[in-house]
């Protein structure tokens, strides 16, 4: 009754936000796409999600639906990988480098879970962070490489894996705590706390501060423990992705706030050279990331 099809459809529609967008990403016109679905509602007697809400709002019945589909299509991928992949060359490790230091959050969880079903491949993590690993894609001494900025690509592959959210994060009795959202005027004289980037390939200053007048100051710490602590004691502020965020404030700790009155968003690729891009290991480990989805 439920074909993986359909599971595929309800995941893609929970991705994209949209019919529309699901209809191109399924290489589908609108009406075959609107009518699997109809179809599959009558098969279930109940309405999946409910017309004409942007993003698209599912209904608890189409929340069962969707859990299924993240339960079994990546059991479907990694059998299909495993499948191919013992037609091919076997790949012992993959190396992998990070520009986000944040991203160990959910990163470490799906390396164990590409593992769960790659147990000989050993995804070699030890050069961790690095602000500018793309050259060492390019030479070979690399085989993935995190990061939310496109560069190289006419050599490289850049697959999209989500979009997260760079918040600010303040004291609970910083001034700035009481705002709707803050401008890049707001932290002209602000004590501005972050990993040990250049200040030209952070987020804040190059997407969002940009040109404005900055007087304040840059404090460069290792340890995100440690950034949440400087913030909660207000001795600055800081800007870091969505998921990193949360914990902290559920506890009372920090308050984030929207850079801007409608947020900073952010992509997430995954670069790899371009050759191996249809290779069925690193498309699995794609899809795993795919399906952190930043958690």
């Amino acid at each position: 009754m439920i074909d993986i099809k359909h599971l595929k459809t309800i995941s893609t529609l929970k991705e994209t936000g949209s019919l529309v967008n699901t209809a191109r990403e399924l290489f589908l016109t609108q009406s075959a796409l609107s009518h699997q679905i109809k179809d599959l509602e009558n098969k279930l007697d109940c309405q999946l999600f409910e017309r004409k809400t942007q993003p698209v709002r599912f209904t608890p019945q189409g929340m069962l639906l969707l859990e299924l589909a993240n339960e079994v299509l990546p059991r479907v991928e990694a059998t299909k990988c495993r499948l191919k992949e013992s037609l091919n060359q076997p790949i012992s490790q993959l190396r992998l480098s990070v520009e986000c230091h944040a991203c160990f959050h959910w990163l470490l969880p799906t390396i164990k879970e590409f593992n769960n079903f790659w147990p000989d491949i050993h995804v070699d993590y030890e050069r961790g962070f690095s602000y500018d690993a793309i050259p060492e894609l390019l030479n070979d001494d690399l085989d993935l490489v995190l990061t939310s900025d496109i560069r190289e690509a006419d050599k490289l592959e850049y697959a999209h894996l989500f979009d997260f959210k760079l918040k600010l994060i303040v004291s609970p009795d910083h001034e700035l705590a009481k705002k709707a959202y803050v401008t890049a005027l707001d932290l002209k004289d602000e004590t501005i706390i972050s990993y040990p980037i250049p200040k030209e390939r952070q987020d804040i200053f190059k997407h969002f501060i940009q040109n404005a007048r900055f007087d304040g100051t840059l404090k460069t710490v290792d340890q995100g423990l440690l950034i949440f602590q400087l913030v909660s004691a207000g001795m600055g502020v800081a800007a870091l992705p969505d998921w990193l965020v949360t914990p902290y404030e559920s506890q009372g700790l920090i308050k984030s706030i929207p850079l801007g009155a409608l947020g900073l968003n952010r992509p997430m690729y995954l670069a790899m050279k371009k050759n191996m891009k249809d290779n069925p290991v690193y498309r699995h480990f794609l899809n795993t990331c795919k399906q952190s989805n930043g958690r």
